[in-house]
């Protein structure tokens, strides 16, 4: 199986002219394509219906409190049948992390190409996470950083790569579009941002026991869209 680089799929989209509806339609269709192309290279469709399923349980039991037993048996194959897919546990993490990142990648760009400004953007981002947000053990950002060393280096990179695209590009359109403040350093927010995100999820800030992951991410991120909007900006939130 080829190795997939999480850097190679990134799709910068083309400027958007005047000609926007056909420029968009034009980049949904070729990151549409060039997403199904990498995951029909890495995974058949039965692979990637098993990586579905071990992303949900991960998300709702952690990643440590599952062995490979509970995989199969909630997969429903064999353990050999699972370990013809994947070595060990390892694999099963890193594929299934790759497989969900480029989904993320996929419908972050069909998403965003449907929104009307900025802020919309910022108000789609939390939406689309509430719910998994709803349904994520709070450990598995823990497990992955200290018992999967490999799937949090992609993870990592994806959020200084990918991710950090993503919020440059919208803080650039936002300042465009008058609705951000004109003299934001942009590299430097953008990397605030990202570093940030990471925080959200440490146990010893935000326990579970006492914070709601969706209510902390939807604080932080009207926190920071509080940060970065104009005069005109702060009459759209």
């Amino acid at each position: 199986m080829p190795k997939f680089n999480t850097t190679a799929s990134i799709i910068h989209p083309t400027k958007i002219t005047i000609h926007r509806k056909h420029s968009i339609h034009r980049k949904r269709f070729e990151h549409y394509f060039v997403s199904r192309v990498y995951l029909c290279i890495m995974f058949t469709e039965q692979q990637q219906k098993w990586l579905k399923q071990t992303q949900t349980l991960f998300l709702r039991y952690g990643i440590k409190s599952m062995t490979m037993d509970d995989v199969a048996r909630e997969l429903g194959i064999s353990k050999k049948t699972l370990y013809q897919f994947v070595e060990n546990k390892d694999d099963l993490v890193l594929k299934m992390l790759k497989f969900h990142i480029e989904i993320e990648k996929k419908q972050c760009e069909e998403q965003f190409s449907q929104t009307n400004n900025a802020i919309e953007e910022i108000m789609m981002v939390i939406e689309m996470n509430a719910k998994e947000l709803q349904q994520m053990k709070s450990n598995v950002v823990y497990d992955l950083q200290r018992y999967h060393r490999d799937a949090w280096t992609i993870m990592a990179e994806y959020q200084q790569g990918f991710m950090y695209n993503v919020v440059r590009r919208n803080l650039e359109r936002g300042i465009a579009e008058g609705l951000y403040r004109s003299e934001i350093n942009v590299d430097v927010m953008t990397k605030i941002h990202i570093a940030t995100s990471f925080a959200l999820f440490d146990e010893t800030l935000f326990p579970s026991t006492e914070y709601s992951k969706v209510t902390v991410f939807k604080e932080y991120l009207l926190h920071y869209l509080h940060g970065v909007v104009s005069e005109k900006g702060k009459t759209m939130i």
